[in-house]
């Protein structure tokens, strides 16, 4: 029987949505589990997990067999993940069919889109963080920079770096507040640069003036997902507006969200075309280039920016997007959103099928 498993770093975390999808599965005949990297048993090739029971419409304890194929929705916050669970994430991509293989650090991201012409356009200047004097550097050339994690998600660890009359002012939004810290000497910014360096790994970008008129962020999640065709379809997209002064917008750090329609209406009437046709190309272009550099993907959440002058700017990929946005704006969207990686795993097993393959077949090569 076909089943599919549901990656967690947390077993508590994306209940409605993998209870959503389990429940659409079952209509299928599809078994759905759920486990974390922790739960895998490399020696007896089993994992201990969850099994959806559809009958008691709940989750039960189980130990099973590794899945025919594997939705990753782990996530590990701004640190990487340990060498024990890197060893077995490598080997249960081995024995399992993965619905998409993620992208990799954020500076190789930006490292191959800035080569390509039909994209480069969009791409912030960008930089590793190697050292405290190449932060310096980049300060003093741009008066105003963002120090980003190379390896983060949902808007935390970003840092806004400002040239002031008497220091330099370092700024973050933690649970949607403001916080600012003040370093008065080259020196002390230069220990604080150096402890976060020892920490994480971090991008430089200019900061780029991605505010309303009421200095509130915002930026444009769009999420876009496989269809049983193989395709890339849009699911749906929404604004994501931060509070005021701070800087950043994710609704995991306190943003809120309003409709791309509300959005655009605010925006004079020659700009609007120009957004919305570059917004389309980008659309087309950036997840077959992804693509064609990296692994195979499922599912995408592009984050755009557009600045005041009208400019679109790529800010963010997510190769394991949230949903928060799409389910606020357009609920409607929910059932689609559930049956999005059975369809996919439909079209895997028929492609195997054609190629003259049964999955099992495929997967004990």
């Amino acid at each position: 029987m076909v089943s599919l498993g549901i990656l967690l770093s947390d077993l508590s975390k994306e209940q409605h949505y993998s209870t959503g999808i389990a429940k659409k599965a079952s209509k299928s005949g599809m078994e759905v589990f759920r486990f974390r990297p922790s739960g895998v048993n490399t020696e007896a090739k089993t994992i201990q997990g969850e099994s959806y029971n559809q009958v008691t419409n709940l989750w039960e304890s189980e130990r099973f067999t590794i899945p025919t194929f594997i939705y990753d929705r782990s996530f590990h916050g701004l640190t990487r993940d340990n060498q024990k669970a890197r060893n077995k994430m490598n080997w249960l991509k081995k024995q399992a069919q993965f619905l998409g293989h993620g992208l990799p650090s954020k500076w190789e991201v930006y490292s191959k889109l800035n080569d390509l012409p039909l994209l480069q356009a969009y791409i912030p200047v960008t930089a590793q963080a190697t050292d405290s004097k190449t932060v310096w550097n980049h300060l003093h050339e741009y008066e105003q920079i963002l120090l980003k994690p190379s390896f983060g998600s949902r808007g935390t660890g970003i840092y806004l770096l400002s040239k002031v009359d008497n220091g330099t002012l370092v700024t973050m939004t933690k649970n949607g507040k403001r916080y600012d810290r003040h370093f008065k000497s080259k020196e002390q910014l230069h220990r604080w640069i150096e402890s976060l360096l020892n920490k994480f790994q971090f991008l430089i970008q200019p900061y780029l003036p991605l505010s309303n008129l009421d200095n509130e962020p915002f930026d444009l999640r769009i999420l876009l997902q496989k269809d049983a065709t193989n395709h890339w379809v849009e699911q749906g997209r929404g604004i994501r507006k931060g509070n005021k002064d701070c800087i950043t917008s994710n609704l995991a750090t306190g943003g809120k969200a309003i409709t791309y329609e509300k959005f655009m209406k605010e925006i004079a009437n020659p700009h609007q075309k120009y957004i919305e046709l570059t917004i389309g190309h980008i659309l087309r272009t950036l997840p077959e280039e992804l693509e064609a550099r990296f692994q195979p993907l499922f599912e995408l959440g592009i984050d755009l920016g557009i600045d005041r002058k009208n400019r679109v700017w790529i800010l963010d990929i997510n190769s394991k997007p949230g949903r928060k946005i799409i389910e606020t704006l357009q609920p409607e969207k929910k059932e689609a959103l559930y049956e999005a990686p059975i369809a996919y795993c439909q079209y895997l097993t028929d492609n195997l099928v054609k190629a003259g393959e049964t999955v099992e077949e495929n997967l004990s090569l």
